[in-house]
């Protein structure tokens, strides 16, 4: 018996491989006929071109260890061929090309760098901490693992055939399926001792997905203040509750978060429920124009500074700026600097006729930023200037005669 006959071996279908074969002009031709259609990605082309290059080599043996074939051709083969084959054939849930790319010699993981993981979390986390988690893109061409990018796609049979084949899984295995909902595979990854940390709740819970979320805290996954604050930033209200009411920590960062992206049913429970909150709550909501949170929030005793009113003029929330103000917020000169940088005049004649005080660095950034509307307005009204000011017009004014 053959090496080759000691397991069956799935290879491309005829119809992907007939596909693969055509040009671009015939395979359009095809997508616009009422035909299957073929899932042709980037896992199915690479396995194609090591198959093609297999044929060509002169060292080929059709009768040979087919789980040799990569080996073989470690001197033709350039290592973006295979870099990544098996998580790319995961994460589209290829699981005849995850098998086949295995059985022929392709390495689980094949890494641009030894720390890329490391690297995948911080992009993560930063993104966030900014309200965007669409980075799959980039964390797929990091280097994530094949268990991983099976999770991330929901392709339980892939997760399987992985982890029962030895490939190597961590706690982001369990992170990606909660992220993503994908509960079966949270399930089979925990049943099989794969680990777990504070991420699988903070990512269930920041999507929203409060199965996931159940499952992992009643199956002893940890938690800590992040999840709380990411139920927020994405206003996942239930989620927020279930954690909550079920001892998960939380901070000002609840609070926080809920405001700056308007989400007063957040603010509002968390508040009530005896959530912290601080002087970042105010300025973030006026920084993003959430008059509502920022009413509520002032209305129940949440402290509130200069940078209130500050970061309400920086983005030209008028509406924010006036509440706040009427409500006895304190302002100073950066507020009108502030107006004289992103050249909100509307906001800089407010503050100056509600008594807001400025000083010369309101007719200097005026100038710097290009607003000269907001200089000519401080001018005639009495704003003081210096020479930094003067030799600033003078410079602009000469690179505005070069135009």
């Amino acid at each position: 018996m053959t090496a080759n006959d000691e397991r069956l071996y799935v290879v491309p279908d005829l119809l992907t491989s007939a596909y693969y074969a055509c040009n671009k002009i015939q395979r359009d031709k095809y997508d616009e006929m009422q035909t299957p259609d073929v899932d042709l990605r980037i896992c199915c082309e690479s396995l194609f071109q090591i198959v093609k290059l297999n044929t060509e080599s002169d060292g080929f043996e059709s009768l040979g260890d087919r789980r040799s074939m990569v080996g073989k051709l470690q001197s033709v083969v350039h290592c973006d061929l295979i870099r990544n084959l098996c998580e790319k054939a995961a994460y589209y849930g290829h699981i005849d090309c995850l098998m086949f790319a295995r059985e022929i010699g392709v390495p689980w993981n094949v890494s641009s760098g030894v720390n890329s993981s490391r690297r995948v979390q911080i992009v993560y986390d930063h993104a966030a901490g900014n309200g965007q988690l669409n980075c799959k893109e980039y964390a797929f061409e990091n280097g994530r693992s094949t268990c991983t990018a099976a999770a991330s796609g929901g392709h339980l049979d892939c997760l399987r055939y992985a982890h029962e084949n030895e490939c190597p899984w961590d706690e982001r295995t369990c992170q990606y399926a909660a992220e993503n909902g994908h509960l079966d595979c949270l399930r089979y990854a925990h049943e099989n001792e794969c680990p777990w940390d504070e991420e699988t709740c903070s990512y269930a819970a920041a999507h929203g997905h409060l199965d996931c979320l159940r499952y992992a805290h009643e199956n002893g996954c940890p938690w800590d203040e992040v999840t709380c604050s990411y139920a927020a930033i994405f206003g996942h209200l239930d989620c927020l509750r279930y954690a909550h009411e079920n001892g998960c920590p939380w901070d000002e960062n609840t609070c926080q978060y809920a405001a700056k992206n308007g989400y007063l049913d957040c603010l509002r429970y968390a508040h009530e429920n005896g959530c912290p909150w601080d002087e970042e709550t105010c300025s973030d909501a006026a920084t993003f124009g959430h008059l509502d949170c920022l009413r509520y929030a002032h209305e129940n005793g949440c402290p509130w500074d200069e940078e209130t009113c500050d970061f309400a003029m920086a983005d030209g929330h008028l509406d924010c700026l006036r509440y706040a103000h009427e409500n006895g917020c304190p302002w100073d000169e950066r507020t009108c600097s502030d107006a004289a940088i992103f050249g909100h005049l509307d906001c800089l004649r407010y503050a100056h006729e509600n008594g807001c005080p400025w000083d010369e660095d309101t007719c200097l950034l005026a100038v710097e930023f290009g607003n000269p509307d907001c200089l000519c307005y401080a001018r005639e009204n009495g704003c003081p200037y210096g020479r930094k000011t003067f030799e600033a017009v003078v410079l602009y004014c000469l690179n505005y005669l070069k135009i």
